[in-house]
């Protein structure tokens, strides 16, 4: 899979976010695009005569208008572009800033294409967002093609990299990208093996790509089930896992159990 585009997509500033997606794109030689999100929900209420707010910085009601949020966006965005550009220029990457106004599902899933890599922040405010942000994801992948890094805010992607496996093509091709990625971060590949034994480490196809990493190990036989595929990763300290959901045999609801509880950043690819 060619990673052409690195989209940070926010309803708000990540600085974090901007570093994580800026040097991913650096390392995938790829461009970088900052999709901001103007919520067309939220600027409706902001239009509602009865429409309210606590301040942050006052704890007091006051009144929701929709010049002030208009004004607060137009900051936000401004920022966000300064950092893009600024981070853009030191790592010599193209990139791209583009202001969105929609739902944020369906803008985002207009925005997107199955050569993206989208990055969402477990830190990001979900106003408008109709399913919980783990769905929004497998959404997605299931029906633009990009892939989906699921992280928390200033959390780096980071060697060991693990890898859900289970023999599908799907897998190999992910097993392929993570393998690739673990070659240019010099870090060791782990492969979460479910209901394999070793002799899938010696099939062609499979040797073929984790030689693309520096090391490997295997972990064979863990059960179809998020709490024991954690338990299994957690004495190798991932700073990454990726799964696929093409055909995996995993169901969703594991699959959401995983980006719910996994300490560590989650690629989720087709």
């Amino acid at each position: 899979m060619r990673i052409e585009r690195i989209v940070l997509f926010g309803q708000a500033f990540s600085e974090g976010g901007a570093e994580a997606a800026a040097e991913l794109a650096a390392r995938f030689e790829a461009k970088l695009a900052y999709l901001f999100l103007e919520d067309i929900n939220l600027l409706r209420l902001a239009e509602l005569p009865f429409a309210s707010e606590i301040g942050i910085d006052t704890a007091c009601w006051r009144d929701f208008e929709l010049s002030g949020l208009q004004r607060s966006l137009r900051t936000l965005a401004s920022q966000a572009e300064e950092t893009l550009s600024s981070l853009a220029q030191r790592l010599r990457i193209p990139w791209s800033f583009q202001v969105l106004r929609g739902i944020p599902s369906q803008a985002l899933l207009a925005a997107t294409c199955s050569s993206d890599l989208v990055l969402l922040l477990r830190s990001q405010p979900r106003v408008g967002l109709p399913t919980r942000t783990e769905s929004l994801a497998r959404e997605i992948v299931s029906r633009s093609g990009a892939a989906v890094l699921f992280l928390s805010d200033g959390t780096p992607v980071q060697p060991p990299f693990g890898v859900i496996f289970s023999g599908m093509t799907s897998d190999l091709r992910t097993l392929h990208l993570v393998a690739a990625l673990a070659s240019d971060f010099a870090g060791k590949l782990v492969v979460l093996s479910l209901g394999s034994g070793e002799e899938v480490f010696r099939e062609t196809a499979f040797q073929q790509v984790v030689q693309e990493a520096p090391s490997t190990t295997l972990l064979t036989g863990i059960p179809p089930k998020a709490r024991r595929i954690l338990a299994a990763a957690a004495p190798e300290g991932l700073g990454l896992l990726a799964l696929s959901i093409g055909d995996s045999s995993l169901p969703p609801e594991e699959i959401e159990s995983i980006f719910a509880v996994a300490p560590c950043p989650i690629l989720l690819l087709p």
